[in-house]
């Protein structure tokens, strides 16, 4: 919610924020580092140069962010649109995404140095062969970036693992696939005092897939959101006081739509009512396992099986 203030939103953002890990490296060993949701990372001697590429003997922070669950797709704030060569939009499907960034103890940006890489595994959390790996530009937009292996765990509360090397710092990587089409959803936000609303974000989460759409509305209650088609979501309103409200899961139509065009025979949006929003007690808006279990949202308990044993998080 960008721009908007108050305590209360202060606190609905940290609870919307995917976890991030903060570990701190040695760059003139080789190390193997674990995220609080599973992510490991095999990082080289001398991974590390200054943004001038100069190396970097210091000790490094990373911090890294892991978007697992449906509420980190919402916290994250990122976009999960994709153009491609052909210069036309694309709608992705996410099996996780991860972003590492680096600095020094002192705060100086740190990069990785020329030909070096980082080994990851991530948590395999949505099994398939199908998912892309993507990374964002300089100007944030994703650009196909490679494949990744794939390995499958034997069920219950054990996932594999999608290795992959990465080739840079401080920006998004995505395990995705994009479909061509998605379509499209309308509704109304009314809040629950009566009140009349004036700026909220709705979501349209995934819950038969991985991912989240957007947008942001000021000045009216009726809303229009992407969403996959033929799919399993709900869809989830934040205004600008804090003011929460979620819908049971809807299946989405099969028909083509995008929310930024106009309605007509070629272009469908599918109409689910109205979202009662209100406001969410403070010790529920503030805990993020709270407002996960009160959203009705899952948070996914796992462990992780490795390809090579990681090292104790450090």
């Amino acid at each position: 919610l960008p721009g908007y203030k108050g305590k209360t939103l202060v606190q609905l953002r940290k609870s919307l924020s995917p976890e991030r890990s903060v570990i701190e490296v040695e760059p003139a060993l080789e190390s193997r580092v674990t995220a609080g949701r599973g992510t490991l990372l095999k990082i080289p001697v001398n991974a590390f140069a200054d943004e001038r590429g100069r190396p970097v003997a210091q000790r490094v922070r990373l911090t890294i962010t892991e978007v697992i669950d449906p509420l980190d797709f919402v916290g994250a704030g990122v976009d999960l649109t994709y153009v491609n060569d052909a210069g036309k939009l694309e709608f992705f499907q996410s099996a996780g995404m991860f972003k590492i960034d680096a600095e020094t103890l002192a705060g100086q940006r740190v990069e990785l140095a020329r030909n070096q890489k980082i080994g990851v595994e991530f948590p395999n959390i949505q099994p398939g062969d199908e998912f892309w790996v993507y990374r964002h530009n300089k100007d944030k937009q994703w650009k196909l970036h490679g494949h990744n292996q794939s390995f499958n765990n034997e069920g219950g509360f054990r996932v594999g693992t999608r290795i992959y090397q990465i080739d840079a710092l401080n920006t998004w990587y995505n395990f995705d696939k994009p479909l061509p089409e998605a379509t499209c959803v309308k509704g109304l936000v009314k809040r629950k005092d009566g009140k009349p609303v004036s700026a909220f974000a709705v979501y349209s989460v995934g819950i038969s897939y991985k991912g989240a759409f957007s947008r942001h509305v000021s000045g009216e209650a009726a809303f229009k959101v992407n969403a996959h088609k033929a799919a399993d979501a709900r869809f989830l309103v934040f205004d600008n006081t804090g003011a929460v409200g979620i819908t049971p899961v809807v299946r989405t139509s099969d028909k083509t739509g995008f929310d930024q065009a106009e309605e007509g025979p070629k272009n469908f949006c599918q109409s689910i009512g109205v979202i009662e929003i209100a406001p969410v007690p403070a010790d529920i808006l503030s805990h993020r396992t709270k407002l996960s279990n009160f959203l009705g949202l899952p948070v996914s308990e796992f462990q992780v099986d490795y390809q090579a044993k990681p090292e104790a998080k450090r």
